[in-house]
């Protein structure tokens, strides 16, 4: 063989190793970024889940927070209108007696 085509040979072999070695490169490099994407897209999905349950955690627990106010209120008021029965009832009792 002459000096020319080995170095032609040695060209070839060095431009396919290069090749193959960019290929591979670029394959592991966008497989970094997908799962980088992939990633956040993950974590933003979570974010978002995250702030929902928090925002009804939060609805809920106003809700029960009035919802116990009110509660209270009606509570007083039935014992006000028990009383208020109880009162009147010992007040006709005699009326009703001749």
């Amino acid at each position: 063989m002459e000096f020319k085509e080995k170095i032609k040979l040695v060209l070839i072999a060095a431009l396919v190793v290069a090749g193959v070695a960019a290929v591979i490169y670029l394959a592991y490099g966008l497989t970094i970024i997908w799962q980088g994407m992939a990633a956040g897209v993950t974590v933003g999905f979570l974010l978002v889940l995250l702030l929902a349950v928090v925002i009804l955690a939060i609805y809920f627990w106003i809700r029960i927070f009035f919802t116990k106010r009110e509660l209270k209120k009606c509570q007083a008021r039935v014992e006000e209108l028990e009383h208020r029965l109880q009162s009147e009832s010992q007040v006709k009792k005699p009326e009703d007696e001749p």
